[in-house]
């Protein structure tokens, strides 16, 4: 599948705004680009891993550990709950696109080309003159899944050596309200909240790294799973093992 960026936006405004504030949300950005997204990450032949932060840095595909009698699954959610209490911890579903390729797992199509259209000359070029940024050089990408429940503490996307310069998330849950949680949430170092973005249909979200953030916990009546593609633009790809 072909993508393309929407030709009406205004990119010296959102330039401005990201220089100035650190953040920025472009609205419509891929048009019709972002349904086909949803639609392949929706797709039942999408390949979904468990994210639950441990120190091997391993997910777990998500039939494997829905396989585990539930009082294994409340255990190790129990887990995460008591480190997310005053520490760093996640939960939600993804699929490392790189990684996948390099696996040749059979993903829905549209997402492998989404992979490598972003580290084509288009992409990167609209991305280094968002910033201003010559280095960027290399974009990755996960898709993500976010279910009632899921959440990920605050952080800073900080990682020595992974030559991180931007965080970017591509928001393509068709309908979401800010009641449903997921929200991505901008703070400051007493961990007051300064700015919250609610997940909107085909809106790019780009901020420099490093910045205090975290997602919300999507909540137990959230209307639908919230979908996203979520990254980094870095001076270099990311070495094996490295997220």
């Amino acid at each position: 599948m072909s993508f393309r960026i929407a030709p009406d936006l205004d990119l010296t405004a959102a330039a401005e705004r990201l220089a100035g504030a650190g953040r920025v949300r472009l609205h419509g950005i891929l048009g019709q680009g972002s349904g086909a997204v949803h639609a392949a990450m929706t797709d039942p032949a999408m390949v979904w891993n468990r994210a639950i932060r441990n120190p091997y840095n391993a997910d777990v595909p998500v039939a494997v550990f829905e396989n585990e009698p539930l009082e294994e699954q409340a255990r190790l959610v129990g887990m995460a709950h008591q480190e997310a209490t005053d520490g760093f911890q996640f939960i939600f579903d993804r699929l490392r696109l790189g990684q996948a390729r390099g696996m040749g797992l059979a993903v829905p199509q549209p997402l492998y080309d989404l992979h490598a259209w972003f580290n084509g000359p288009e992409w990167l070029d609209f991305a280094r003159r968002l910033t201003g940024d010559d280095r960027i050089a290399y974009a990755d990408a996960q898709a993500t899944r976010y279910l009632p429940g899921h959440f990920l503490n605050g952080h800073t996307d900080e990682h020595e050596g992974a030559g991180r310069l931007y965080a970017y998330v591509l928001n393509v849950s068709p309908v979401w309200r800010a009641e449903w949680g997921g929200l991505l949430m901008f703070m400051d170092d007493q961990g007051r909240v300064t700015e919250t973005f609610t997940p909107q249909f085909d809106t790019l979200n780009v901020f420099r790294v490093p910045a205090l953030h975290a997602v919300s916990m999507v909540a137990p009546f959230a209307g639908a799973p919230r979908y996203s593609i979520t990254g980094w633009w870095r001076v270099n790809p990311p070495e094996a093992g490295q997220p």
